[in-house]
Protein backbone atom coordinates (compact mmCIF):
# COMPACT_ATOMS: atom_id res chain seq x y z
CA UNK A 1 0.00 0.00 0.00
CA UNK A 2 1.03 3.20 -1.03
CA UNK A 3 1.80 6.34 1.97
CA UNK A 4 -2.25 8.36 1.66
CA UNK A 5 -1.77 11.80 -0.43
CA UNK A 6 -3.77 14.29 -1.02
CA UNK A 7 -6.64 13.82 -3.86
CA UNK A 8 -5.41 17.54 -5.14
CA UNK A 9 -1.85 16.66 -5.40
CA UNK A 10 -1.88 12.73 -6.75
CA UNK A 11 -4.44 14.89 -9.43
CA UNK A 12 -1.84 17.25 -10.41
CA UNK A 13 0.89 14.82 -11.21
CA UNK A 14 -1.69 11.70 -12.97
CA UNK A 15 -2.74 14.84 -15.27
CA UNK A 16 0.44 16.61 -15.46
CA UNK A 17 -1.80 20.08 -14.26
CA UNK A 18 -1.34 22.67 -11.74
CA UNK A 19 -2.22 22.11 -8.30
CA UNK A 20 -5.34 24.89 -8.61
CA UNK A 21 -6.07 23.49 -11.90
CA UNK A 22 -6.83 19.83 -10.14
CA UNK A 23 -8.54 21.73 -7.13
CA UNK A 24 -11.02 23.67 -10.05
CA UNK A 25 -11.30 19.56 -11.30
CA UNK A 26 -12.42 18.26 -8.13
CA UNK A 27 -15.04 21.19 -7.11
CA UNK A 28 -16.52 20.82 -10.35
CA UNK A 29 -17.65 17.44 -9.32
CA UNK A 30 -15.93 15.36 -12.18
CA UNK A 31 -12.81 13.50 -9.88
CA UNK A 32 -13.83 10.04 -8.96
CA UNK A 33 -11.95 7.71 -6.49
CA UNK A 34 -12.65 4.21 -6.94
CA UNK A 35 -15.94 5.20 -9.09
CA UNK A 36 -17.15 7.67 -6.56
CA UNK A 37 -17.27 11.69 -7.40
CA UNK A 38 -15.15 13.41 -4.38
CA UNK A 39 -15.25 16.76 -3.61
CA UNK A 40 -12.62 17.57 -0.89
CA UNK A 41 -8.91 18.64 -2.44
CA UNK A 42 -7.78 17.23 0.92
CA UNK A 43 -9.38 13.44 0.82
CA UNK A 44 -6.31 11.25 1.15
CA UNK A 45 -5.75 8.31 -2.23
CA UNK A 46 -3.74 5.05 -1.69
CA UNK A 47 -3.97 3.08 -4.36
CA UNK A 48 -7.51 3.56 -5.45
CA UNK A 49 -8.56 4.41 -9.20
CA UNK A 50 -8.49 7.99 -9.99
CA UNK A 51 -10.13 9.14 -12.88
CA UNK A 52 -11.63 12.26 -14.50
CA UNK A 53 -14.93 12.30 -15.91
CA UNK A 54 -14.75 12.70 -20.14
CA UNK A 55 -15.44 15.77 -21.26
CA UNK A 56 -13.74 17.86 -18.00
CA UNK A 57 -13.84 21.27 -18.09
CA UNK A 58 -11.30 24.60 -16.70
CA UNK A 59 -14.00 27.04 -17.58
CA UNK A 60 -14.59 29.29 -14.55
CA UNK A 61 -17.23 27.80 -12.28
CA UNK A 62 -19.88 30.96 -12.30
CA UNK A 63 -20.72 32.15 -8.65
CA UNK A 64 -24.70 31.52 -8.13
CA UNK A 65 -27.42 33.12 -5.77
CA UNK A 66 -29.76 30.65 -4.05
CA UNK A 67 -33.10 31.01 -2.54
CA UNK A 68 -34.92 29.18 0.22
CA UNK A 69 -38.35 28.84 1.54
CA UNK A 70 -37.90 29.93 5.48
CA UNK A 71 -40.20 28.01 7.19
CA UNK A 72 -42.39 29.42 10.17
CA UNK A 73 -40.16 29.20 13.78
CA UNK A 74 -37.42 27.63 11.38
CA UNK A 75 -33.99 30.06 11.86
CA UNK A 76 -31.78 30.23 9.22
CA UNK A 77 -29.60 28.19 8.39
CA UNK A 78 -25.96 27.82 6.61
CA UNK A 79 -26.78 27.26 3.19
CA UNK A 80 -24.24 24.10 2.59
CA UNK A 81 -26.62 22.14 4.92
CA UNK A 82 -29.51 22.46 2.42
CA UNK A 83 -27.61 20.37 -0.18
CA UNK A 84 -28.30 17.30 1.79
CA UNK A 85 -30.83 18.12 4.36
CA UNK A 86 -33.61 19.73 2.32
CA UNK A 87 -35.51 19.13 -1.04
CA UNK A 88 -34.57 21.00 -4.08
CA UNK A 89 -37.67 22.53 -5.68
CA UNK A 90 -39.07 21.64 -9.27
CA UNK A 91 -38.90 25.04 -10.25
CA UNK A 92 -35.44 25.73 -10.21
CA UNK A 93 -34.52 26.35 -13.68
CA UNK A 94 -31.10 27.34 -13.25
CA UNK A 95 -29.56 24.63 -14.72
CA UNK A 96 -26.41 24.50 -12.04
CA UNK A 97 -25.03 21.43 -11.23
CA UNK A 98 -25.65 19.65 -7.38
CA UNK A 99 -22.17 21.02 -6.51
CA UNK A 100 -20.31 21.74 -2.70
CA UNK A 101 -18.54 24.46 -4.27
CA UNK A 102 -22.28 26.28 -4.89
CA UNK A 103 -23.08 26.32 -1.25
CA UNK A 104 -19.88 27.56 0.29
CA UNK A 105 -19.15 31.04 0.19
CA UNK A 106 -22.56 32.17 0.22
CA UNK A 107 -23.38 35.33 2.21
CA UNK A 108 -27.17 36.17 3.45
CA UNK A 109 -28.72 39.15 1.85
CA UNK A 110 -32.00 40.91 2.61
CA UNK A 111 -32.49 39.28 5.78
CA UNK A 112 -35.68 38.13 6.98
CA UNK A 113 -36.90 39.70 10.39
CA UNK A 114 -37.17 38.06 13.42
CA UNK A 115 -39.89 35.57 13.72
CA UNK A 116 -40.63 35.85 9.91
CA UNK A 117 -40.44 33.26 7.26
CA UNK A 118 -40.60 32.97 3.53
CA UNK A 119 -38.31 33.79 0.95
CA UNK A 120 -34.60 33.72 2.27
CA UNK A 121 -31.93 34.87 -0.15
CA UNK A 122 -27.85 34.69 -0.30
CA UNK A 123 -25.59 34.58 -2.81
CA UNK A 124 -21.85 33.97 -4.14
CA UNK A 125 -22.42 36.96 -6.85
CA UNK A 126 -20.36 40.23 -6.39
CA UNK A 127 -23.23 41.95 -8.22
CA UNK A 128 -25.99 40.65 -6.42
CA UNK A 129 -24.20 40.87 -3.57
CA UNK A 130 -23.82 44.41 -4.06
CA UNK A 131 -27.59 45.06 -5.02
CA UNK A 132 -28.78 43.60 -2.51
CA UNK A 133 -26.45 45.34 0.10
CA UNK A 134 -26.41 48.96 -1.06
CA UNK A 135 -29.48 48.80 -3.13
CA UNK A 136 -31.89 47.04 -0.98
CA UNK A 137 -33.77 50.44 -0.24
CA UNK A 138 -34.71 50.68 -4.14
CA UNK A 139 -36.30 47.35 -4.10
CA UNK A 140 -39.83 46.60 -3.62
CA UNK A 141 -40.57 43.51 -0.97
CA UNK A 142 -43.55 42.22 -0.84
CA UNK A 143 -45.23 40.05 2.24
CA UNK A 144 -48.10 38.67 3.25
CA UNK A 145 -49.35 38.54 6.67
CA UNK A 146 -51.52 36.21 8.02
CA UNK A 147 -54.04 37.36 11.44
CA UNK A 148 -57.02 37.04 13.81
CA UNK A 149 -59.04 39.90 13.88
CA UNK A 150 -60.91 42.83 12.25
CA UNK A 151 -59.54 46.49 10.69
CA UNK A 152 -61.00 49.17 8.45
CA UNK A 153 -59.16 51.22 5.47
CA UNK A 154 -58.53 53.65 8.56
CA UNK A 155 -56.47 51.24 10.37
CA UNK A 156 -54.70 50.11 7.12
CA UNK A 157 -53.37 53.93 6.32
CA UNK A 158 -52.46 53.91 9.93
CA UNK A 159 -50.15 50.71 9.29
CA UNK A 160 -48.63 52.67 6.70
CA UNK A 161 -47.86 55.17 8.61
CA UNK A 162 -45.99 53.22 11.45
CA UNK A 163 -44.21 51.80 9.02
CA UNK A 164 -42.27 55.07 7.70
CA UNK A 165 -42.58 56.53 11.15
CA UNK A 166 -38.97 56.10 11.07
CA UNK A 167 -37.65 56.93 7.72
CA UNK A 168 -36.87 60.69 6.94
CA UNK A 169 -36.94 62.49 3.80
CA UNK A 170 -39.30 61.09 1.03
CA UNK A 171 -41.68 58.75 2.47
CA UNK A 172 -42.00 55.49 0.21
CA UNK A 173 -45.16 54.32 -1.05
CA UNK A 174 -46.83 51.38 1.11
CA UNK A 175 -49.43 49.40 -0.53
CA UNK A 176 -51.57 48.18 1.66
CA UNK A 177 -54.56 45.27 1.25
CA UNK A 178 -57.02 42.88 2.30
CA UNK A 179 -56.09 39.56 0.49
CA UNK A 180 -58.99 37.58 2.50
CA UNK A 181 -60.55 37.25 5.80
CA UNK A 182 -56.99 36.25 7.37
CA UNK A 183 -54.22 37.62 5.04
CA UNK A 184 -52.94 41.47 4.89
CA UNK A 185 -50.69 41.98 1.60
CA UNK A 186 -48.14 44.99 2.12
CA UNK A 187 -45.32 45.98 -0.55
CA UNK A 188 -43.13 48.49 -0.06
CA UNK A 189 -39.32 49.54 0.07
CA UNK A 190 -37.69 50.29 2.85
CA UNK A 191 -38.35 48.03 5.03
CA UNK A 192 -38.06 48.56 8.62
CA UNK A 193 -36.33 45.10 10.10
CA UNK A 194 -39.40 43.50 12.23
CA UNK A 195 -41.69 46.59 11.49
CA UNK A 196 -44.34 44.68 9.58
CA UNK A 197 -45.12 42.41 12.61
CA UNK A 198 -45.13 45.79 15.23
CA UNK A 199 -47.24 47.72 12.93
CA UNK A 200 -49.93 45.40 12.12
CA UNK A 201 -50.09 44.20 15.91
CA UNK A 202 -50.50 47.87 17.61
CA UNK A 203 -53.72 47.77 15.58
CA UNK A 204 -55.01 45.39 17.44
CA UNK A 205 -54.93 42.29 15.53
CA UNK A 206 -52.98 38.72 16.07
CA UNK A 207 -50.30 38.10 13.73
CA UNK A 208 -49.89 34.60 13.19
CA UNK A 209 -47.06 34.76 10.26
CA UNK A 210 -45.33 37.31 8.64
CA UNK A 211 -44.42 35.71 5.16
CA UNK A 212 -42.14 37.17 2.76
CA UNK A 213 -43.13 36.69 -0.93
CA UNK A 214 -40.81 38.80 -3.24
CA UNK A 215 -37.41 40.96 -3.09
CA UNK A 216 -37.30 43.02 -6.05
CA UNK A 217 -38.32 40.38 -9.16
CA UNK A 218 -37.61 37.70 -7.42
CA UNK A 219 -40.44 35.88 -6.07
CA UNK A 220 -40.80 32.39 -3.56
CA UNK A 221 -43.35 31.33 -5.92
CA UNK A 222 -45.02 28.05 -5.64
CA UNK A 223 -41.96 26.38 -3.71
CA UNK A 224 -42.71 24.52 -0.70
CA UNK A 225 -41.81 25.76 2.96
CA UNK A 226 -37.94 24.45 3.47
CA UNK A 227 -37.51 23.98 -0.21
CA UNK A 228 -34.47 25.62 -2.07
CA UNK A 229 -33.46 26.43 -5.69
CA UNK A 230 -30.51 28.11 -7.15
CA UNK A 231 -30.90 30.95 -9.77
CA UNK A 232 -29.93 31.89 -12.75
CA UNK A 233 -26.59 33.48 -13.09
CA UNK A 234 -28.24 36.02 -15.49
CA UNK A 235 -30.55 36.55 -12.95
CA UNK A 236 -31.98 40.05 -11.82
CA UNK A 237 -33.03 41.78 -9.01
Amino acid sequence: MTEPVRLSKFLSHQQGISRREAEHLIACGVVRVAGEIVEAPFFKVTDEVVTVDEGASMEPIEPLSLVWYQAPGEEQVDPLTLRDGAPRSALDNSGADWLKVHFLSQQPLAELGEGESGLAVWSQNRGVIRKLGADLDQLEQEYIVEVEGELDEEGLRRIGYALCADIRGRKPKVSISWQSDIRLRIAMKRVPPGGIRAAVEAQGLKVNEVRRLRVGAITLGRMAPGEWRFLPVDVRF
